[in-house]
């Protein structure tokens, strides 16, 4: 982990992805949730700067975590696994794209997504504006990185009662605006 990780560091001239390698070489424990937040965040700015084969050797990094019954701890390599799933998809690759899709939608309850249309819908956009009238603009990256992944989560995993193109037309423009932060 340690060689990839520094080789990223490197190899990639971006402040955000840096300082995600810094965090993570200064300590990485898996089963700490926010080291594990540090590796999906390094991954989806990988993802987000273009850099994908270098962003899957990242996910590949949680490829052997299993469901241990503790969401916090599971919520990285989910985003990762979707992360990971939505390059292959595009790349054609679906079989590898799918057997991801699996193993992600055997910890998922679809049934309770109707209780988070709002909040991907509405709520986010709201704390997007209110940061950007109110505060710094990199408040207001925050919680386009944060709609970025639940889009990136919920389009990927499928069931979710938003249109893919609603969520496919979000991931555009936020990679779109967030590929300019440094």
């Amino acid at each position: 982990m340690t060689e990839l990780i520094e080789r990223i560091s490197i190899t990639v001239d971006k402040k955000k992805v840096r300082s995600y390698c810094n965090k993570i070489l200064k300590k990485c424990s898996f089963k700490s949730s926010r080291d594990l937040q540090n590796i999906s965040a390094l991954a989806t700015w990988l993802y987000i700067y273009g850099y994908y084969d270098e962003m899957i050797e990242v996910c590949d990094l949680l490829k052997d975590m299993e469901f241990s019954g503790n969401y916090d701890i599971w919520f990285s390599p989910d985003m990762v696994m979707c992360l990971k799933s939505r390059v292959l998809r595009e790349r054609g690759l679906t079989e590898g794209s799918q057997a991801l899709i699996n193993k992600i939608n055997e910890h998922r309850h679809p049934e309770l997504y109707v209780n988070l249309v709002d909040s991907y819908m509405i709520d986010m956009d709201i704390n997007i504006a209110e940061e950007l009238k109110n505060r710094p603009r990199s408040l207001a990256d925050g919680w386009r990185f944060c709609k970025l992944q639940s889009a990136i989560r919920y389009r990927e995993a499928g069931k979710f009662p938003v249109p893919d193109e609603k969520f496919e037309s979000d991931i555009r423009e936020l990679v779109d605006i967030l590929r300019q932060v440094k």
